[in-house]
């Protein structure tokens, strides 16, 4: 009893101190953290803290998600399996109807050829012809079924590519959640450990006071309208990701410091240009404005390390004025 009150204590300081509710996901990865059970969980932590990055209610279903639900991984295994399963049985299907469709012309030219060579037919042909047309339709039944199969089996595999990308996404902007960031990262590192990639941490100024102005179902449409925008501006091989509550985060590879911060200054100017009506009233909403911040990973540091150093760049555009590009290099001067 007294160890589970002192680590109830201690979790509840952890909280505190990184300002955080005591609502049920909080609270489990804090205990689990402070247990000292989950060896993942306690290096990711303990990587979180090093870095000085912060704890928010993002990050900490993110641990939860990861480290701490076992269902989740199994669930994304056997999503994998089924959708593996699922691709080789829309090989099979293509290649068994093709196949049965070539026997049946075949057949086609082989019924035709007895009626053509032997005039009058000999009973042996003649019984030979009907069983070769009989077989015919029979092959034309599978093959019509077959057809049906692989239809469906292709429509199984799309939905499943589709479900496989919801659990990618956050639901209400459609941006990549975190989980994706860090399975496309690993991803990239893997392919070429030293690869150059800049983040563009994007912050929506003064959204908590709009919030509270006009209520969180309009916040969410708003939110969800310059997440719109802001993905427009990021190619397929790049990444946008919803990092936090008004937070996003643009993921470019192999692009340069100056390119990144130039397609920053694009994003910010794109946003500011944004005009919002409201649908009830028809009165005009005030104008969204973000703060950027620029950096480029360094292969030296963790990853936490280069969100973190990312961030700092962030609050360094927001103490500057906010609806602005800060960049590392302006931090490194300071």
């Amino acid at each position: 009893m007294q160890q589970a009150l002192d680590k109830a204590t201690q979790v509840g300081a952890f909280l505190r101190h990184n300002q955080l509710a005591a609502h049920p996901t909080n609270y489990t990865v804090a205990y689990e953290y402070i247990s000292g059970n989950n060896a993942e969980l306690c290096q990711a932590i303990e990587q979180k803290l090093a870095a000085k990055a912060e704890f928010d209610d993002f990050i900490m279903a993110e641990l939860y998600n990861r480290y701490l639900m076992p269902e989740q991984q199994q669930q994304e295994q056997l999503l994998q399996d089924v959708s593996g399963m699922v691709s080789r049985l829309s090989g099979y299907t293509d290649l068994a109807a093709e196949a049965t469709e070539n026997f049946i012309d075949q057949l086609d030219h082989t019924a035709f050829k007895l009626e053509q060579d032997a005039q009058p037919m000999p009973p042996a042909l003649a019984e030979l012809k009907q069983v070769t047309l009989a077989y015919r339709k029979q092959q034309q039944q599978l093959n019509q079924q077959l057809v049906a199969a692989n239809q469906q089996s292709h429509q199984l595999r799309d939905e499943l590519e589709q479900l496989k990308q919801q659990r990618l996404q956050d639901p209400l902007t459609g941006l990549y959640n975190r989980v994706a960031m860090q399975n496309q990262v690993e991803l990239w590192l893997s392919e070429q450990p030293d690869r150059r990639i800049a983040a563009i941490a994007v912050d929506l100024d003064h959204f908590a006071r709009f919030n509270q102005d006009y209520g969180a179902t309009i916040g969410d449409i708003i939110l969800s309208k310059v997440a719109k925008k802001v993905r427009s501006y990021v190619q397929e091989s790049g990444m946008p990701v919803r990092s936090g509550g008004e937070e996003f985060l643009l993921l470019l590879p192999d692009v340069d410091l100056r390119t990144a911060a130039e397609i920053a200054e694009q994003v910010r100017k794109g946003v500011e240009k944004l005009r919002f009506v409201s649908a009830r009233d028809k009165k005009s909403l005030p104008k969204i404005t973000i703060s950027l911040g620029v950096a480029l990973y360094q292969a030296s540091e963790n990853w936490y390390q280069f969100l973190s150093r990312t961030n700092s760049v962030l609050q360094l555009a927001k103490q500057r004025g906010r609806n602005q590009v800060a960049n590392e290099v302006m931090l490194a001067a300071i």
